[in-house]
């Protein structure tokens, strides 16, 4: 049985859009929101993984999962959901 591939959306810049139609504007909205909740989950998976390692490791999980700890603190600075109003006010083509 093959697998069936997920139906993925247009991704939509405040770039591209022009303020006056709502209907793109609200598209690059929810596709900005989208890719800020996919990065939330990415670090709550990442961070799952380490609560794992560190469970399964014991004593030797500062050693073992160093990799996975380093991972997370790459991902945590950039991985808040902020929303789209500061992106939406400083646009620069507006």
């Amino acid at each position: 049985m093959a697998v069936k591939p997920f139906k993925k959306s247009p991704d939509v810049s405040f770039d591209d859009i022009d303020y006056r139609d709502p209907l793109e504007l609200k598209k690059a909205q929810e596709s900005l929101m989208r890719e800020q909740f996919i990065k939330v989950e990415v670090l709550k998976i990442v961070r799952k993984a380490l609560e794992n390692c560190f469970r399964v490791n014991g004593p030797n999980a500062h050693e073992e999962c160093r990799n996975l700890a380093n991972r997370y603190l790459d991902l945590l600075p950039e991985s808040r959901a902020q929303g789209f109003l500061g992106y939406q006010r400083n646009d620069p083509s507006k």
